[in-house]
């Protein structure tokens, strides 16, 4: 039994169990593909890129929201992204604005390619989910009745995931507004 648990320690912690040579660990070819082809999809847009295309201050002061903080993060291990996000805060409401580059890495927005499926629609007493579309791109919108919640995601150009969420918020009005102050056909052309 000792010998077994020493075994798995050396073979997990790659450790020094022979120290004449170093091991290199065992990847398997299949996660090395993938890796390789994950690296090969190209680079991120910048995230100051994809700020500008947040909804603008002119908006926001007409709409009557408040900024309330402006991020970007550009990210490239372990796999390559970018994203911009913006929070707004409104009468007790509030709406986190992302834009997030995948890179057409499509494990970024595989969690929601199921949504954006024309034709797709659930529903129950709390709420419901369905697919729309936005500017002529595939979305999905939500409502959550209890929570006071909504959200709108929709995948630009294969490339680029728009999410909007807000909270203490009726209906989903309030934040396909702000989705649509989105330029989404020139956020599609960036490169």
């Amino acid at each position: 039994m000792r010998r077994a648990i020493a075994a798995v320690i050396c073979a997990v912690t790659l450790s020094a169990c022979d120290s004449s040579r170093p091991k290199k660990p065992h990847v398997p070819a299949q996660i090395e593909k993938k890796a390789a082809a994950m690296q090969s999809l190209g680079d991120p847009v910048n995230f100051e890129a994809l700020q500008a295309f947040l909804p603008s201050n002119d908006f926001i002061v007409k709409d009557g929201w408040q900024k309330s903080d402006m991020t970007g993060m550009l990210l490239s291990v372990p796999m390559k992204g970018s994203q911009a996000s913006l929070t707004l805060k409104k009468s007790g409401a509030q709406m986190v604005v992302n834009i997030t580059d995948t890179v057409f890495n499509q494990s970024l927005y595989a969690p929601v390619a199921a949504f954006l499926a024309d034709g797709f629609s659930t529903s129950d007493a709390d709420g419901y989910k369905k697919s729309v579309t936005m500017q002529g791109f595939p979305a999905f919108e939500e409502r959550s009745i209890p929570k006071r919640a909504a959200g709108v995601t929709v995948l630009v150009g294969r490339r680029f995931l728009v999410h909007v969420q807000g909270t203490g918020v009726d209906g989903t009005d309030a934040v396909k507004t702000i989705a649509g102050q989105i330029n989404m056909a020139r956020l599609a052309e960036l490169k």
